[in-house]
């Protein structure tokens, strides 16, 4: 009896952290040196990022700093 609570317990503790999926962002480079600017018309620049997670990355507003 004794071990059925025990086993009974450790599915309760462990169940929620295996059922809750997290996305995780990586980035291939996290900055870019434009270096020094000389016309401003157009100055673009490609961040590529991956999901390492196993949930869905949902990116919902970027602020420039």
């Amino acid at each position: 009896m004794c071990m059925r609570k025990v086993f009974l317990l450790a599915f309760l503790f462990f169940f929620p952290a295996i059922c809750y999926s997290q996305p995780s962002i990586v980035f291939d480079t996290e900055n870019h040196d434009f270096g020094t600017v000389t016309n401003i018309d157009t100055i673009r620049h490609t961040f590529d990022f991956t999901n390492k997670g196993d949930g869905d990355l949902v990116i919902e507003k970027l602020i420039p700093s």
